[in-house]
């Protein structure tokens, strides 16, 4: 079988289980709250990171509210075997669901799921322990925080199976505009790092970041950009972009 029919075969596969996910969590979404969110991300040596995705959360009490996502999303990076430089296009998609949990100042989201990848390698390296057709569990966490007025805190964590990659990103961000919420526009300036490891890579970095809101949409953009470290290529710089909308 070719490397095409096995792609198309596996991206069919793909399609159904997002479909069938779809419908099981239809009569869900009627009721739900619903927001949207996505952004990608570029380094200097061509690797990146962009997603787009779906958030359905369900109140059911007082500071207690079900929760569930699914998120395609398009990986590629680089990396060394055999004194090869290697290069991967690895498309997949991640459902998972949870709780959030709130109380005072501070939202807790707990999630537990399931991550499938198809990797492709150029050129091919036959024993990569991540290569083709991968389905892994996956777990995530978040926390917000808000210590005072205008100051938000926010981490976020994340584990896969598919390579045993661990993952957590850490923001403080402050509004500067519109304290008293009487235009409909707010910005906001903000700091982030991340750190991210597996038994044979890790990175780290961090930067700036700016935000604008726009009240009456709920719509937000993000520009981010900051220093890199990663086990691979040593510095390097890297920018993005982030949106969320909610409904």
């Amino acid at each position: 079988m070719t490397k095409e029919i096995m792609m198309k075969k596996d991206f069919s596969s793909l399609s159904l289980w997002i479909l069938l996910f779809s419908l099981f969590f239809c009569p869900f979404a009627f009721s739900a709250e619903v927001s949207m969110f996505g952004g990608g991300e570029i380094d200097t040596r061509g690797q990146g990171f962009s997603y787009l995705g779906v958030d359905l959360t369900e109140p059911i009490g007082k500071g207690f509210s079900l929760a569930a996502r699914v998120t395609p999303n398009y990986l590629t990076y680089k990396y060394r075997s055999g004194g090869r430089l290697i290069r991967a296009h690895s498309p997949g998609v991640y459902a998972v669901g949870g709780v959030k949990l709130s109380w005072d100042k501070v939202t807790l989201g707990l999630f537990g799921g399931a991550e499938y990848r198809y990797t492709n390698l150029t050129p091919d390296v036959r024993n990569a322990d991540v290569r083709g057709s991968t389905f892994a569990g996956l777990i995530q966490g978040e926390l917000y925080y808000q210590p005072f007025r205008a100051t938000d805190l926010s981490l976020y964590g994340s584990y896969s199976g598919t390579d045993g990659f661990f993952y957590e990103k850490a923001k403080i961000k402050r509004q500067i505009t519109n304290l008293n919420y009487k235009k409909p526009n707010n910005i906001h300036i903000g700091l982030e790092q991340f750190y991210g490891r597996n038994p044979d890579f890790n990175m780290i970095g961090g930067g700036p970041f700016l935000e604008l809101y726009h009240i009456p949409w709920k719509l937000s953009f993000t520009l981010r950009c900051g220093y890199k470290h990663d086990s691979n290529f040593n510095n390097g710089a890297y920018g993005g972009i982030e949106f969320f909308k909610g409904f």
